[in-house]
C-alpha cells in the first residue's frame, strides 16, 4: 500500500505539472502577433506556469518524504497517519486551483 501512496503523489505532481504546461500553451503559444510587452495574458502565462509548477515539485519532494518516512516507522512496527504537511499540500492545491 506504502506503493500506491506514493504514486498517488506522483500521480497529483503529475497532474499539476501538465496544468502548469496547459497554461503556457493557452496563454504564450497562441497569442496574437503582436502581444503587449508590458502586461496581459502573454506575459503572465509564463508567472502562471511558475505557480504551477512549484507546487508541484512541493507534492514531490513531500510524497518522497512522507513515502521513506513510514516506510522507516513500519520497520520499527510504528504507523503514523495525517498531519501538517498534509494539510499544507492541500490548501495550497486549494490556492492554486482557485
Amino acid at each position: 500500500a506504502l506503493e500506491r501512496t506514493f504514486f498517488s503523489y506522483l500521480r497529483t505532481t503529475l497532474t499539476l505539472s501538465m496544468m502548469g504546461i496547459t497554461v503556457v500553451y493557452i496563454f504564450r503559444v497562441q497569442h496574437p502577433p503582436t502581444p503587449d510587452a508590458s502586461f496581459g495574458y502573454y506575459i503572465l502565462g509564463k508567472s502562471l506556469s511558475y505557480i504551477y509548477q512549484g507546487p508541484a515539485i512541493y507534492t514531490l519532494l513531500n510524497g518522497a518524504f512522507r513515502t521513506w518516512t513510514t516506510q522507516n516507522a513500519l520497520i520499527r512496527g510504528k504507523a503514523f497517519s495525517g498531519g501538517f504537511k498534509i494539510t499544507v499540500l492541500s490548501a495550497g492545491i486549494l490556492l492554486v486551483s482557485l
